[in-house]
């Protein structure tokens, strides 16, 4: 019997971590049965606010005797009893079982929990029609990822290797040589990635909360991220590792849309001409682009540091297509940007001083009048229209890697600019 598991919110800011959870279920599980594959860590949409750090929801498939179908389900109830954070107000776990062939309305469900807001009822009608089985815990908001998790299709996929620590290091800063990191990162690079951020000079593997991951190393190439995690020298022991397949890095939750259908917490791609001159507020540097469907506000937030320079850079009547996620900003629905590409660029015009007209001399401002400098000519101020280059390329600009989201497509990777691209 084909059975699946799924597994989402068990974590909090103060600890625990559902890789962990589902790792250890991995283990103990594939004692009982067969695994089909990796495990596989969904990543769901980024932009819900009552989400638990990445979104991210455990999956796994095992071929099970009949007989032992309900010793597993117990053990993975019993497991997210032991180890989930229920002391957190945010930690609401859930828990799916779904037997046989995951059928197309789970699917679809699932890329809706990716790209769009669901609610725990639309889990529950979902889990109802298709046959599959759901375990609440507290308000059980878990069941949207535990069932999604399950139904989503992984035709594009990447693999990360998570390392956790022993439990007496759990909370205590993690002991990783930065040194070893940057040198690895340099032998496999690209197909281990985004773990420093060279402009910062920073190792980005470590997390910096309290929960159990010592190291997360991504990759597309498995054997790639292996080879990684073992030239990473550790100042602590690791307890274990377990590499996963996900869905990271793949743009899967962006999806084509008019500026008018945006919703809050969407995840989109849209094509928009740049509707007036940015402004900026706080570090953070905001434009507005409009289509023939409305208008919405587009900001390059603080932590995305030099990205925002190229946001300077578009004036109004440029057209642009712009990638990322809608949420409210001081009450204003904004799409906060991942990526943007250039399509058309307005001429920018700057007016200058003349050269004198008499011997080619270069004119000064003299109130309303100019007067040469070589020659002492004086004229009429009257500055002359000047078309200058602009400083954008058709290219793909992106955020820098500190400030990417999980599931955001670097460019790097093969693919990295099809989303965008699809616009054109």
């Amino acid at each position: 019997m084909l059975l699946h598991i799924g597994i989402d919110d068990t974590d909090s800011p103060n600890g625990m971590c559902t890789t962990y959870l589902g790792a250890l279920l991995y283990r103990e599980l594939s004692r009982i049965a067969e695994p089909i594959d990796l495990p596989r860590l969904i990543r769901l949409n980024p932009n819900i606010p009552y989400k638990t750090r990445g979104n991210g929801a455990v999956t796994m498939s095992f071929e099970a005797d009949e007989e032992d179908i309900s010793e597993i389900k117990n053990l993975v109830l019993f497991y997210v009893n032991q180890l989930a954070d229920f002391e957190h107000e945010n930690t609401n776990p859930g828990v799916a079982f779904l037997e046989g062939k995951v059928p197309g309305e789970l699917r679809e469900f699932s890329l809706k929990a990716l790209r769009e807001h669901v609610t725990i009822e639309e889990a529950e009608e979902v889990a109802r029609r298709v046959g599959a089985e759901v375990f609440k815990f507290k308000l059980g908001r878990g069941i949207i990822g535990a069932l999604a998790s399950i139904g989503y299709q992984l035709k594009r996929f990447t693999y990360e290797l998570l390392a956790y620590r022993e439990p007496e290091n759990w909370g205590k800063p993690r002991r990783v040589n930065p040194e070893s990191v940057f040198l690895a990162d340099k032998w496999a690079y690209p197909f281990s990635y985004d773990n420093v951020d060279p402009y910062k000079r920073s190792v980005l593997i470590t997390p910096h909360g309290k929960d159990p991951v010592l190291v997360g190393i991504r990759g597309i190439d498995k054997g790639k991220v292996l080879q990684v995690f073992e030239r990473v020298e550790f100042g602590e022991p690791v307890a274990f590792y377990q590499l996963y397949k996900t869905n990271q890095n793949t743009d899967d939750h962006l999806a084509p849309k008019k500026i008018g259908e945006l919703r809050l917490y969407d995840s989109a791609v849209v094509r928009g001409r740049v509707a007036r001159e940015y402004w900026e507020r706080g570090r953070h540097v905001f434009l507005e682009i409009e289509d023939e469907t409305g208008k919405i506000r587009v900001a390059a937030f603080e932590p995305t540091k030099k990205f925002r320079n190229w946001v300077r850079k578009l004036l109004p009547g440029d057209e642009i297509i712009a990638a990322g996620g809608v949420k409210e900003h001081e009450g204003v629905l904004t799409l906060n940007l991942e990526k943007f590409y250039p399509v058309k660029l307005v001429p920018k015009i700057e007016y200058k001083k003349p050269k004198c007209p008499k011997c080619g001399g270069t004119m000064k401002s003299k109130g309303n009048y100019l007067k040469c400098k070589r020659c002492g000519f004086k004229m009429p101020k009257k500055l002359v229209p000047v078309e200058v280059p602009r400083d954008l390329e058709r290219k793909i600009y992106e955020v820098p890697p500190d400030a990417r989201k999980h599931l955001s497509k670097p460019l790097v990777l093969p693919g990295g600019e099809e989303k965008l691209l699809e616009l054109l």
